[in-house]
């Protein structure tokens, strides 16, 4: 079990609820489109996701105090609206996590969150692995090379991220009270730009040079020691009027270099975005009921499948390009105050 990839929601996680569920005996009512949240919520969503290829294991938990930001019932582009503050731990097998997180939305269709999190590997599993150059072999094969030698090793950094969000729905038909008659269509862009500070070690077989880039298996690349990540998933979603979600996402990851962290000027060169991949496939989720505001509320399962189109060993170099990325889970939303 290895580090695993942030699995998308099937919905935005943040937004308000839908409708509540009627007293026992009692018929349904009519479902409205929206209700308002309250104006402080104190909010967990948590998140177990189990991925193949790379295989993985992680439980990851987004937990604070939300506010309302201003009250704006009649407007769908302003009415979702809030301030965030709290903690987004992830535990697996592998390692740790844990760090402050702020998300600001001030429309619906836009969200901005920042975080910083201490990351410290147990050296279990085979990692931490790191290498000399971003031009070395990451493949599985090698990976699996490195752990029967027993070259990972137990160490700790930083990571920051700011990630922006957009995201649109459109009804699919509609209701005369102009509600949705069928659903949403949902597209949703999620940019990550993701700065590492890693304490790598000196690398005994490079005569005790310090290593330059390590492996992350979330990113499946080789990431500088210090440097930048670019990751940006796009999903276009269909949400049914009963609780299913499924759609297409298109995910895009690109590591930056600079030249002191290849071992030559003519090995920088040569280096051209080979550690760069996409990947492309199915997303489908089902949410089990929506309760509104409670303390169990939307557990859901997911699964998505993403087709390498680029990557430098996936697509058939070491891995079979037959076999995608993917990823199955549960996730459940809370809340402890209104």
């Amino acid at each position: 079990a290895t580090p695993t990839s942030e699995a998308p929601a099937p919905a935005d996680p943040n937004a308000p609820t839908t409708a509540t569920m009627p007293p026992a005996g009692e018929p349904p009512a009519a479902r409205p489109e929206w209700i308002p949240p309250p104006e402080w919520r104190f909010v967990l969503n948590d998140l177990f996701v189990f991925r193949w290829n790379q295989l993985g294991i992680e439980n990851q938990t987004r937990v604070g105090v939300q506010k309302r930001l201003y009250v704006r019932d009649e407007s769908a582009l302003l009415r979702d609206n809030f301030v965030f503050l709290g903690l987004y731990p992830k535990i697996n097998p592998a390692y740790a996590k844990i760090g402050p997180s702020i998300e600001i939305q001030p429309a619906s269709i836009f969200n901005l969150r920042l975080a910083a999190e201490w990351m410290g590997f147990f050296k279990t599993f085979g990692f931490l692995q790191s290498f000399q150059s971003p031009v070395e072999d990451y493949s599985d094969t090698a990976l699996q090379r490195n752990r029967d030698a027993q070259k990972n090793y137990t160490t700790q950094g930083l990571h920051v991220m700011i990630e922006p969000t957009l995201q649109v729905r459109f009804p699919v038909g509609k209701n005369p009270d102009g509600s949705a008659k069928h659903g949403h269509i949902a597209v949703r862009n999620k940019f990550a730009a993701e700065y590492w500070y890693m304490n790598v070690h000196q690398n005994p077989d490079a005569g005790g040079l310090v290593d330059t880039v390590f492996y992350d298996a979330t990113l499946d690349t080789l990431v500088p020691a210090q440097g930048w990540v670019i990751q940006n998933d796009l999903d276009v979603l269909f949400l049914t009027k009963f609780r299913l979600t499924v759609g297409v996402r298109w995910t895009v990851v690109h590591p930056f270099y600079q030249k002191e962290l290849f071992r030559s000027a003519d090995e920088a060169a040569a280096y051209h975005d080979q550690n760069a991949h996409q990947r492309l496939g199915p997303v489908i989720a089902y949410t089990f009921f929506d309760r509104g505001y409670t303390r169990f509320n939307k557990p859901t399962l997911l699964f998505m499948a993403g087709w390498y189109l680029e990557h430098r060993f996936r697509t058939g170099a070491d891995a079979p390009i037959e076999i995608p990325y993917m990823l199955a889970g549960f996730s459940f939303q809370s809340d402890f105050i209104k």
